[in-house]
């Protein structure tokens, strides 16, 4: 049994009547939502992708002419989500060995999400497996096939949910770190803000920082004390650097400067760190968090998101403002009989002095003027 046996059914034959507008169809950031849920399982190395419609069903599968989608209506889809859902176990091939269930409105879930629940149900097979985050289910739930005869008897009552609740075998839960399983799009208002969500795209938003910190049992230790330091000066660093016109992503860095010590008590914690970002998707942050110890910072380079993360992490000693060169004197003075650390402190040194100038130099300000506020909190 292979990731590609495994089927996932996407549900888009509702009537959309809280939103206004009709769901599958709606514009995010130049894909509508069927797309980007079919996108979703396909990135996922998922094959067989079946898309139940009903209300609109036409305009449904002409969106998903690309994909070369099989079609499947529901022709009862005004008695609601679970009638979709018998649709879909009934079009299922007979060789799938499970089959995910996804409605159409949740539609920021990332492939990597998809990709962990395939892996634990291929390495520990189970009847249901759900991902959490915060100790919260959310979508798309994994259902082996074995519970396909189980599902078509059942009444209807609480749907698929109450269904599944009912049988109570083997579920198991896999927490992962995507807040956007628990993300649904029923109002004007979700569909603002998923909106705004997608300017960070690929970024983790601040409550699955704040669980990935705990995940990794440093939430409310002197290392998310300066993790939270370190993201305020760079984010100070920054917006001087815009303001002189340099070009920066903000989310960016808040993003990688307040994780880039999530795997600080590890071996080599900066490509720890890093290689525990691109486990859950957070692949932008990776090169970053990946460079936080040592960068090639030369004279040429434009000053970038890594360089300042590089330089904030370097003024910052624990969750304070600490002048560099007497910094790094002092640490010069505690290895003198290791040459290899000395080297190091050397090279960070140089790296650190070499990004602080060009950062003084464009925006016309020194490094203290800029962090003269700086309090030691986020």
């Amino acid at each position: 049994m292979k990731s590609a046996d495994i089927a996932a059914i996407i549900l888009s034959a509702g009537l959309s009547e809280r939103m206004g507008r009709f769901k599958p169809l709606l514009p995010l950031a130049g894909r509508c939502t069927i797309d980007r849920a079919v996108d979703l399982f396909r990135g996922a190395g998922i094959e067989e992708i079946l898309v139940v419609a009903g209300h609109r069903a036409d305009e449904v599968f002409r969106a998903l002419e690309p994909f070369n989608i099989r079609p499947v209506i529901n022709p009862d889809y005004r008695q609601g989500m679970f009638s979709s859902v018998l649709t879909g176990v009934r079009s299922l091939s007979d060789q799938c060995p499970a089959f995910f269930i996804h409605p159409v409105d949740i539609p920021l879930v990332r492939s990597r999400t998809v990709q962990r629940l395939t892996k634990a149900f291929l390495d520990h097979p189970s009847d249901v497996l759900y991902p959490t985050f915060d100790g919260r289910r959310g979508h798309p739930t994994l259902i082996r096939t074995g519970l396909i005869p189980f599902i078509l008897q059942w009444p209807g009552d609480g749907g698929l949910k109450g269904c599944l609740q009912r049988h109570g075998t083997d579920s198991r839960e896999l927490p992962v770190i995507d807040e956007a399983i628990l993300l649904d799009l029923d109002t004007p208002g979700d569909y603002d803000g998923m909106l705004e969500r997608l300017t960070s795209e690929g970024l983790p938003s601040a409550e699955e920082c704040r669980v990935l910190m705990e995940e990794m049992q440093i939430a409310s230790t002197p290392i998310a004390d300066h993790c939270r330091a370190v993201a305020k000066a760079a984010l100070a660093l920054s917006g001087a650097l815009i303001a002189a016109g340099v070009a920066m992503d903000m989310e960016l860095v808040r993003s990688a400067a307040l994780l880039h010590d999530i795997a600080r008590d590890r071996k080599n914690h900066a490509q720890a760190g890093a290689h525990l970002l691109e486990r859950h998707g957070f692949d932008r942050l990776a090169p970053i968090v990946g460079a936080h110890m040592d960068i090639d910072a030369s004279v040429d380079q434009p000053v970038d998101e890594d360089q300042v993360v590089y330089l904030a992490d370097k003024v910052m000693e624990g969750d304070r403002y600490a002048d560099l060169d007497p910094r790094f004197r002092s640490k010069m003075g505690k290895c003198t009989t290791d040459r290899g650390a000395v080297e190091a402190i050397g090279r960070r040194w140089e790296n650190a002095r070499m990004i602080r100038a060009k950062v003084e130099r464009i925006t016309g300000r020194s490094i203290e003027d800029i962090l003269e506020n700086f309090h030691g909190e986020e």
